[in-house]
């Protein structure tokens, strides 16, 4: 975000970063690197701009740091931003000039500095004259807890303690942190060395870091976690049913907790749910990674999966679906019903299904493949040939990543024949392919499907 200009709202946290590698200050695998880990969780709705604020935030936390608010909707810059970023030997009042730019003020320049560098370090590889040779295996940390969010950068700096080859080391030109820690008289220094000013004074200066972006980009709402989250929803046909795959998140852990899945058919003349609805119980009650987050942060209970899939009738289907959620924790408040708000999750169509139960991967010699299947229904008194295409999202290779967006047409599908009513059609495309939206046309009539790849498998 180093490229802002805070005077005519140009440049900020717009992953121009892709198109600077070269820079110097830059250079080495560390910036390359973490573009690389970000890239496989783009797609239509996740810019770089945004991987990169949320690496930021999920860094904090998962090194028992803050919590940083977090907002979406930042735009990528097609080209490189100006060449503003600041460098180790550069003096203090540049830096002082450089964070003014940005809007920060110098007492901010320093605790973001501080802030910062309370994780990581510096390689020698990159940087060999701020690393001399003693450094272990190349590398000079920050401080001496470079993998734990915490004020050590600081303590050990107020007590001459510190390793830090931006404050220490053994070219005095790139002492960086030194001259902007000393400013002040160490003033602001001395104020972060209470550990909850530290952690409170990052957060805060962290979110107007990740939100400062160019003029006219709007942000969203601050995202928040929800109490219930649906994911992982399927629809797809198999040996003379449909199964309707889904999951349930709850933000809390209880092993008495019982989930319901409820549904409705789409066939009106084909009844085959009592009042209530149809309903099934979870295949599987698991954590996810979000546990091992949760742990590090102190708390006591785990986000929960009820993962569920239910076989229903093709000639019956699926029209909208909801949850019933009973703690059995004895305080007599029975069953929560988790339905949207009343407005039910809807199943919009099943004229036009992707089929994660068909669809395989393809290896070869060359590159590995998905063999995407959709399923089409087939429309009494059709007078014209089904058309299917998908139009997909890949990421994009280093070093710029940028992303690749593509139409390909699904031809009739020769391993799969006509079965439960539907046609199936087929076409491969790239394995890191990350979304697509499926476009058909039926009976007349145009469908849309958008479809999302999640733990390396895609769903609805």
């Amino acid at each position: 975000m180093a490229t802002h200009d805070a005077g005519d709202k140009s440049g900020g946290l717009d992953a121009s970063v892709r198109h600077e590698l070269e820079r110097p200050q830059n250079v080495g695998i560390g910036m390359a690197n973490s573009l690389a880990d970000f890239n496989p969780f783009r797609s239509p709705s996740v810019t770089m701009a945004d991987a990169i604020a949320l690496g930021t935030a999920l860094a904090a936390a998962s090194c028992n740091g803050p919590v940083i608010r977090f907002c979406g909707g930042r735009l990528d810059a097609a080209g490189p931003g100006p060449e503003t970023v600041p460098e180790p030997e550069q003096t203090l009042d540049s830096h002082i000039e450089s964070f003014k730019r940005q809007g920060f003020t110098q007492t901010e320049m320093i605790a973001l500095v501080a802030c910062g560098h309370t994780l990581g370090g510096v390689r020698r590889e990159d940087f060999p004259l701020i690393v001399d040779t003693s450094a272990e295996n190349g590398f000079a940390n920050f401080d001496g807890t470079p993998r734990v969010f915490d004020n050590t950068v600081v303590k050990e700096y107020l007590d001459g303690t510190t390793t830090n080859p931006l404050v220490a080391g053994v070219n005095v030109t790139t002492r960086s942190d030194l001259r902007i820690f000393a400013s002040v008289q160490n003033a602001t220094m001395q104020s972060l060395a209470s550990a909850d000013t530290f952690s409170k004074t990052c957060a805060a200066l962290f979110e107007r870091m990740i939100d400062t972006v160019p003029g006219g980009v709007k942000l969203t709402d601050p995202i928040d976690l929800v109490e219930n989250k649906i994911g992982g929803a399927a629809l797809f046909t198999s040996n003379g049913s449909y199964i309707f795959r889904t999951n349930l998140r709850r933000l809390s852990e209880n092993p008495d907790r019982r989930v319901t899945l409820f549904w409705k058919e789409r066939r009106t003349g084909r009844s085959i749910c009592p009042a209530q609805g149809c309903s099934a119980q979870p295949q599987v009650v698991f954590n996810q990674a979000a546990t091992r987050l949760a742990k590090l942060r102190g708390q006591n209970s785990f986000p929960t999966y009820a993962k569920f899939e239910a076989q229903i009738p093709v000639n019956a289907s699926i029209s909208h679906f909801w949850f019933a959620v009973d703690e059995n924790d004895g305080a007599g408040s029975g069953s929560k019903i988790v339905d949207n708000g009343g407005a039910q999750y809807r199943i919009e169509q099943d004229t036009m299904l992707f089929d994660p139960g068909r669809t395989s991967i393809v290896f070869d010699t060359e590159e590995v493949r998905f063999r995407i299947v959709v399923g089409v229904r087939d429309t009494e008194g059709e007078e014209s040939a089904s058309k299917v295409s998908l139009k997909y999202f890949r990421p994009g290779p280093a070093p710029t990543f940028v992303p690749i967006v593509k139409t390909v047409e699904l031809g009739p599908d020769a391993e799969n024949t006509p079965a439960d009513g539907y046609t199936f059609y087929t076409a491969e495309i790239p394995a890191d392919v990350t979304a697509f939206d499926l476009d058909g046309v039926v009976g007349g009539q145009t469908f849309r499907q958008n479809v999302f790849k999640r733990n390396g498998a895609f769903a609805t």
